[in-house]
């Protein structure tokens, strides 16, 4: 096990196989806006920075780069969309399986199907290929139709039932299926009579209770700090001219008022490199990241030997770097070209938030789910509720539970639905396609001719051609 020193590594590349998280959909709603100002804003300074030599280039730049904020901070029709009612609506409805099957197989249905039928040659006429279209997109129709009208409304009754199910639940249930809850929070009185709102119900550990075990804090993908803007920087309190500090160690790295490059604890991260700890992205294969707010002591000492451990925390509480010693009784002085720092304005991709505790022999590190009451975007100074081995298998059990009260409402509605299905489709066809299925061509049957009590048959005609 070694620290990785990338301080001249490139970040970029594919997001982790195994440990990368994506951000929740919530947050990309909420971030969208930010996200796409500051990527336009780094664009345009990379593009005429570099280019634009002129005497007063500065002033031009920032021009430039005020008219870019200004125009990104309006909103786009893509924004609109994404806080609109409509997406809402169709997320909401997306989480019913059973539409979500039915739209499946409406597409295929209502349009691959028939322009497959129309378009291969077939020994059919065009009468019976015209009905077989018109079948199809009929079932595909009624299919949508059904589920809307019959399994949807079901679905949902489901999916109100389960989100109010959790407060009346019996205390025996609640503590299998939630290891980490704490019962006693979950009462209003000491008679144990009325119970408080689930969202005021609190873990073993005082955090607010959450039944999402695999909503896990995650942080935006460290980089290197050669590898952030100068916007980044000053969000971490570092008013760094990085043009004067080119080619120079990051450890000789000054601010503008000539004062020494200073992080707070928990914005530093360093990236530690052992087979197997994490993806594939380019120049991070077995790596993963720690901040040094929150990286267990055991772990650290692992991977800074000549560090005393004794001297990084005081009163109980981690102190910074700058009074971190030796194990002779020297300054650490840790290298601050080996240091990244955590934010979306300079990646989309997010990683967990390890500590490098672990939590199995099977699953090395341990995560912690993200309830611990701060706004998710940067590195939270507390963290939330390790996830254990007892959490995972409760969740495995509910996620198989919940995917039975899932797939109730297939279950309980496919027979109305076929035979609705098989009800609707000819009258369908008949009086919205105007089509009916043609005849069967039935060959004429020989005729019988009645000679003195004998009966013979009269021989077909074929035409000739």
């Amino acid at each position: 096990m070694k620290i990785h020193t990338t301080q001249n590594l490139s970040s970029s590349g594919r997001t982790q196989s195994t440990n990368n998280v994506t951000i929740p959909n919530e947050e990309i709603r909420l971030n969208y806006s930010e996200r796409m100002r500051m990527q336009k804003t780094h664009a345009l300074a990379d593009t005429y920075e570099g280019k634009v030599s002129f005497k007063g280039k500065k002033e031009i730049i920032k021009k430039v780069i005020d008219k870019a904020n200004k125009a990104a901070d309006k909103e786009t029709r893509m924004d609109k969309f994404l806080k609109g009612r409509f997406f809402d609506r169709i997320l909401d409805l997306m989480s019913h399986e059973v539409l979500v099957q039915a739209c499946i197989s409406a597409v295929i249905c209502m349009l691959l199907r028939p322009l497959t039928i129309m378009t291969i040659p077939t020994k059919k006429n065009k009468q019976d290929n015209m009905y077989a279209s018109a079948h199809s997109i009929s079932s595909g129709a009624v299919g949508i139709i059904s589920s809307l009208l019959i399994a949807t409304p079901f679905s949902k009754g489901i999916k109100y039932a389960q989100k109010y199910l959790l407060k009346g639940m019996n205390e025996s249930i609640l503590k299998r299926k939630y290891p980490n809850l704490n019962i006693e929070s979950i009462w209003a009185d000491a008679s144990k009579t009325v119970r408080k709102p689930v969202a005021e119900w609190k873990d073993k550990l005082g955090n607010q209770f959450s039944t999402e075990f695999k909503n896990t804090l995650t942080v935006a993908r460290p980089k290197p700090l050669t590898e952030v803007s100068e916007e980044t920087l000053k969000s971490f309190g570092a008013n760094i001219d990085l043009n004067a500090m080119k080619n120079k160690p990051v450890s000789e790295w000054v601010d503008r008022n000539g004062k020494k490059l200073h992080l707070e604890l928990k914005d530093m991260f360093i990236a530690v490199k052992e087979e197997g700890m994490g993806g594939s992205i380019k120049d991070y294969k077995d790596t993963n990241f720690f901040s040094l707010q929150h990286i267990d002591e055991n772990f650290l000492k692992e991977v800074m030997p000549d560090l005393d451990i004794k001297s990084i925390t005081k009163n109980g509480e981690r102190v910074h770097t700058d009074f971190w010693k030796k194990t002779d009784g020297t300054p650490f002085n840790i290298d601050m070209d080996i240091i990244h720092v955590s934010s979306y304005r300079e990646t989309a991709n997010a990683t967990p938030l390890y500590t490098g505790l672990k939590r199995t022999n099977d699953t090395k590190y341990l995560s912690y789910q993200s309830n611990n009451g701060l706004e998710a975007g940067g590195v939270p100074i507390k963290l939330g509720t390790p996830v254990d081995d007892k959490m995972l298998a409760a969740d495995k059990a509910n996620e198989i539970s919940n995917k039975w009260l899932g797939w109730l409402p297939d279950i309980a509605t496919r027979i109305p639905f076929a035979a609705g299905t098989i009800l609707l489709i000819p009258w369908v066809l008949k009086h919205v396609f105007h089509l009916e299925k043609s005849k069967k061509h039935e060959e004429p049957q020989p005729k019988e001719i009645n000679m003195n009590n004998k009966t013979l048959e009269q021989p077909q005609r074929k035409e000739v051609a």
